[in-house]
This record gives structure tokens, C-alpha cells and sequence, in this order.
């Protein structure tokens, strides 16, 4: 298991620097500059996958934390600026190679906690969105996570339902029959409660390399998923791998942070190099 610790230290360090980088690009007008370029003149679009986990109402201060109010003005900046798609859409259109027109989009949340129902749900309505929740299965039925009603309502309600293992170990630090029982099983106990496929799944932690690997690219194809996603930094774009696909973590930015981290500024080229140098 990855030591928390540590993860909650370097989580402060990379959004210091990133805050940091944010408030420089938006505010000198470069973020909004290096937007229109992209988009009006050299007609480049980008698509997006977000990840999230929890939204609250102003109780928690854990890092991968919104809170509602923040999630409802990132919300309507999207409707605004972004086409938000399934991950059916996004799949089929990878597959079948996009003529993109606009940037596109996706909402994912990660683990299935109670909040994704009780507060981000309605807010994904109200904007007529798509979501998607990757949970985690051993969390189903508890008080923290959502119910086996709760899933069936949100499906019902264009929410698509992933896999997230069963109990939310890193994959590379099981062995391989263990990590066949987490990735297979999870995706079987969603099945029993949706009697629907599902054919997606996440990484927990999700870093390649670290938290998966190869090998475990290869279990997941093996158990019948379409595509897996990681939490690795990143624009989708036709060089992706369909078993390791790109994320953007969404925490409680000011919206001046989300504006920029949204901008696909943070990947170009030269500004990815960096923060690959830095191990971000």
C-alpha cells in the first residue's frame, strides 16, 4: 500500500508549484492567450478526461476533496467551454478516430463514495452530463460508499459504472493471482448489481509503473475491459493506450487553477518535459 504520508506531502509540494504556475499563466493573460491560439487559429483540440473523488459540503479538507460549490462553478465553466461526453463516446470516437470541432471532455469519479450521489449527482443532471464512477467494490453498502440502489438510479441516469478493483490495493503490489481476483472480481460484483457489462476500469492510485504495470495491463484486457484509465497526466489523444489511458485529478482549486488546468496548457510539450523531470 502506497504510505499516505508521503503521498499527502508531495500532493502539497506539486500543487504549491502548480498554484504557483496557474496564477502566473492566467493571470498574465497567457493561459487565455495560448487557448485562443489553439483553438481559433491552429484549430487544435484536446480531450480530457477528469477524475475526481469526493464532493462535499465543507466538512472534509482531505486533498482529493471538492467541495459542491466549487464543483458546481467547475461544472458550469465546462457546459461553457467544453462538448462533456460519455466514456462510450470517447472510446468509440478514439477508436474510430474523432474530427474534433471542440475540445471534448469526460467526468470521471473514482472509489463510489456516498457523495458522488447526494451532491455531485444532481449538479451532473442539472447540466445534462454524462458521468462516469469507477468504484471500488468492497466499499458498496458501507455508510461511505454508495448503495446497490444508489449504482442501479445512477445508471439508469447516464452515469457509466467501472471497475476499481475490490479493494482498492495497488495492483503492483499484490501477487499475480491476487491481482487477478481483484481486477475479475470487481468487474463480476458491479455486473451482479447492474445486469449490464461493464467494460471499464481504473487503476487504484493509478500511476504506471508504480501502481501498475505491464503485466497488469494484460490481466485487465484478459478479464474482458474495453479500456482501463490511469492517473497519469495527460491529454487523450490516438497515441494513448486503451489500457493505460490519461487523467486529469481535479482537487479544490480556486478557478483561476481550474481554468489553466483545463486549458491544456500543462501539456504541451516543452511544459510536460518538466513535469516529467520533476515526476509529477
Amino acid at each position: 500500500m502506497r504510505n499516505k504520508k508521503h503521498i499527502e506531502i508531495k500532493y502539497k509540494i506539486v500543487w504549491n508549484i502548480g498554484a504557483l504556475l496557474s496564477f502566473l499563466l492566467y493571470f498574465s493573460g497567457i493561459a487565455p492567450l495560448y487557448i485562443l491560439l489553439r483553438k481559433k487559429y491552429f484549430k487544435r483540440y484536446i480531450m480530457l478526461v477528469l477524475t475526481y473523488h469526493r464532493i462535499h459540503n465543507g466538512n472534509e479538507d482531505a486533498h482529493i476533496s471538492v467541495r459542491l460549490e466549487t464543483f458546481r462553478h467547475q461544472m458550469a465553466y465546462l457546459k461553457k467551454k467544453f462538448k462533456v461526453v460519455s466514456l462510450d463516446d470517447l472510446i468509440s470516437g478514439l477508436k474510430n478516430g474523432y474530427c474534433l470541432t471542440n475540445d471534448l471532455i469526460a467526468i470521471t469519479f473514482d472509489d463510489g463514495w456516498k457523495d458522488n450521489y447526494t451532491n455531485a449527482f444532481q449538479v451532473m443532471k442539472d447540466c445534462g452530463f454524462p458521468g462516469a464512477i469507477f468504484a471500488t467494490a468492497s466499499f458498496i453498502g458501507k455508510g461511505y460508499g454508495l448503495t446497490g440502489d444508489e449504482i442501479k438510479t445512477m445508471y439508469r441516469n447516464n452515469v457509466t459504472f467501472g471497475a476499481h478493483t475490490i479493494s482498492h490495493k495497488s495492483l503492483s503490489g499484490v501477487d499475480y493471482e491476487t491481482a487477478i481476483l481483484e481486477v475479475k472480481g470487481s468487474k463480476l460484483e458491479l455486473e451482479k448489481i447492474l445486469q449490464q457489462e461493464v467494460k471499464y476500469f481504473a487503476y487504484p492510485f493509478g500511476k504506471k509503473g508504480q501502481d501498475f504495470s505491464s503485466e497488469t495491463m494484460d490481466i485487465v484486457k484478459e478479464s474482458g475491459f474495453t479500456a482501463a484509465f490511469s492517473t497519469n497526466n495527460g491529454c487523450i489523444s490516438d497515441k494513448s493506450n486503451l489500457f493505460a489511458l490519461e487523467r486529469i485529478g481535479i482537487r479544490n482549486f480556486p478557478m483561476f487553477v481550474f481554468k489553466v488546468r483545463v486549458s491544456g496548457i500543462f501539456e504541451n510539450k516543452w511544459i510536460h518535459i518538466m513535469w516529467k523531470y520533476l515526476r509529477v
